[in-house]
């Protein structure tokens, strides 16, 4: 039964718009509350029904209304603020939380639990101007330019730390609202195309593990065709203009390992 529930909620979320990472918690919460019990997390007697909600996108007057529109539809979860940085910290160190806090405290009042999405995949103007290296680097190294999510290196060590500020601030506010009951990790998160020389030297360090040696790499990759065995770690060329089809494979990997990191982390 507890496997079926978890299934429900999933299967009810995916449909009604909300990503899975947005159940970690939620998840975990289920198995570790009703493992030894047959009651669900929290007393709840009903499978959580929900959607993503924007209300920045809104009329700060729309709030009442949407909610109310919600009730009618037997909304009982929203996911909120996964794109919303340049909210929640308008000037660097300047962080804003009132502009949230009325929205879930109005969910609150109808009774409706909050996830909330850290909002890492779209970054403020203000870190831009202040530190356009952490744009992503596209093949080829044409130039980058702000204007778009998901358009950032998230190796690079400048953005995690603001990233890291940003989401310590968000828990430490939201960590005692008995409402906000799962925190949804990123958002759609890929490794965006980014080639910068901080995610090549992390692949050169991964082809070092993997394959110990450049004459265990060349013969790997059959580097002979068209002479272009690497002959030292050094000379590794990166991945603009190659044509080996085994060098493509193993930067597609690493860019899912990219994404499985920066998850973890």
């Amino acid at each position: 039964m507890l496997s079926l529930f978890r299934e429900s909620v999933i299967v009810l979320c995916l449909l009604s718009g909300l990503m899975p990472s947005s159940l970690v918690a939620f998840a975990q919460g289920v198995s570790t509350e009703t493992q030894n019990s047959g009651n669900p997390v929290g007393g709840m007697s009903n499978v959580l029904y929900g959607a993503a909600y924007y209300h920045e996108y809104m009329p700060s007057e729309r709030l009442d209304k949407d909610v109310a529109l919600m009730k009618e539809a037997d909304i009982t979860v929203v996911r909120m603020g996964e794109s919303t940085w340049s909210l929640w910290e308008p000037e660097d160190g300047k962080f804003e939380y009132m502009w949230m806090d009325r929205v879930v405290d109005a969910m609150t009042k109808a009774g409706i639990k909050v996830i909330l999405g850290t909002p890492t995949y779209s970054i403020p103007t203000w870190m831009y101007h202040a530190h356009p290296e952490v744009l992503a680097r596209p093949l080829g190294g044409a130039p980058t330019f702000y204007g778009m999510r998901q358009n950032m290196d998230t190796d690079n060590p400048t953005y995690r730390y603001y990233a890291q500020r940003l989401i310590r601030k968000m828990v430490e506010h939201y960590r005692d609202n008995p409402n906000v009951i799962g925190w949804q990790i990123d958002n759609e998160t890929a490794s965006y195309g980014a080639s910068n020389q901080d995610v090549f030297v992390g692949f050169v360090n991964h082809l070092k593990q993997k394959f110990g040696t450049t004459d265990n790499l060349n013969k790997a990759w059959g580097l002979n065709y068209w002479g272009q065995d690497v002959n030292g770690w050094e000379n590794m060329p990166t991945r603009d203009n190659t044509i080996s089809t085994g060098y493509k494979l193993e930067w597609s990997r690493w860019e899912q390992m990219r994404v499985t990191n920066f998850l973890s982390w």
